[in-house]
């Protein structure tokens, strides 16, 4: 496996490679962005970081070349029946050692690039990244046919992949998350800020950015008028702005907490009332994204408040596990805060939902199309 991340800290890319142990396979993953020893072990796991600099997610630097070339050597000395690329960035690397080397190629996107704005996020450097985005979007157009597995992380995403790629229907393999944390415990996040079983709790999880709703959240947040808390559980580069919002407008009851290892989130989280899914639709790939975040929320057994977009839409509307909104409408999302914070008979029979679809979608059960893929990939090859 190749991840331009660090392994670590990757709960998608180590619940696969995890589960291939466990089916049989040796894995040996590069993790492009650890830091540390360039060779560790994790819970069995060879890791290897063979770069001496950082890898840009898709470089457009000609300082990057030294990065490219150091991880192109290493995976040639490396010898696997299949080369398994996460996303987009490490796919040319993947597909020329699978071509040198044998052996057969995984296509494995987290997201669907064809829809993502990613050079209206470059700055000063906007043009020469729209230009080589271009060069990368042609890339996974010509690779990926040349694939022997190509994975998407939804239903949409596998059909927009197929419309735009023109590769047969992906293998959709959603982050679901195992069960954890004692349905009728209070939770570590309720023990850490001190607030009783029976005090409403809000949690938002993950990244403190652009585009998750979290400025229009805490000014929807002023206007809830029962006592209740709300926490922040991660980090990110809209952290300051969001304390300065908090005390500028003398919220209480807002607590901001380190991120947590990903594993430990639903057990951390189990005991809080609400979970907010605030995802703001800028292009094809925000539109149709099924974050992590709500299969952590079901794994802990709590209800949500999520964008009323397709595919967060297709699984709370099924399982009737939460609340749909606008995220950028503030006033809805006052309203719904307070009708579901406020409404303790309303959130249980929700919960209810939760802790019933939580059985149903586990990592345990969505693995399982994986390990037939890789069964027939490699004619039933483990070693």
């Amino acid at each position: 496996m190749v991840v331009n991340s660090d392994f670590r800290h990757d709960a998608r890319a180590q619940k696969e490679a995890l589960s291939l142990t466990r089916a049989g396979y040796s894995v040996t993953v590069f993790s492009l962005a650890m830091t540390g020893p360039p060779e560790q072990c994790f819970k069995g796991i060879r890791l290897l970081n063979p770069a001496t600099g950082r890898l840009a997610r898709f470089p457009y630097r000609i300082s990057c070349l030294r990065s490219w070339w150091q991880v192109m050597r290493a995976l040639l000395q490396e010898k696997g029946d299949v080369w398994h690329a996460h996303d987009l960035e490490t796919l040319p690397f993947v597909f020329i050692a699978s071509k040198l080397r044998g052996g057969k190629t995984v296509y494995d996107s987290h997201e669907l690039w064809q829809g993502y704005d990613w050079p209206g996020r470059g700055g000063r450097w906007r043009a020469a990244r729209r230009l080589v985005w271009k060069g990368w979007l042609y890339l996974e157009k010509v690779l990926a046919k040349r694939c022997h597995l190509v994975i998407a992380v939804n239903e949409s995403c596998a059909a927009e992949m197929a419309r735009l790629l023109r590769v047969q229907t992906p293998l959709v393999l959603r982050n679901c998350v195992d069960p954890a944390g004692d349905p009728d415990g209070a939770g570590g996040l309720r023990e850490r800020l001190g607030i009783a079983r029976g005090e409403a709790l809000a949690v938002y999880s993950g990244h403190l950015k652009e585009g998750r709703g979290l400025e229009n959240l805490l000014e929807a947040w002023a206007g809830v008028p029962c006592r209740a808390a709300l926490a922040f559980v991660g980090y990110g580069p809209l952290e300051v702005k969001l304390r300065q919002v908090v005390q500028s407008a003398r919220l209480k009851n807002v607590h901001f907490l380190p991120a947590v290892q990903a594993w430990e989130l639903p057990e951390f989280i189990c005991g809080a009332s609400l979970g907010l899914v605030l995802t703001e639709e800028s292009d094809l790939n925000s539109r149709f994204s099924l974050p992590n975040k709500l299969f952590e929320y079901t794994a802990a057994g709590v209800p949500v408040l999520a964008s009323d977009l397709p595919e967060i839409r297709r699984l709370v509307t099924k399982y009737d596990t939460g609340v749909l909104v606008d995220p950028r409408d503030r006033g809805g999302v006052r309203r719904f805060l307070t009708e579901l914070l406020c409404d303790g008979e309303r959130l249980a029979r929700l919960r209810q939902n939760v802790l019933k679809a939580r059985e149903i979608l586990t990592w345990q059960q969505e693995v399982k199309g994986l390990i037939n893929e890789y069964s027939k990939i490699t004619g039933g090859i483990r070693e």
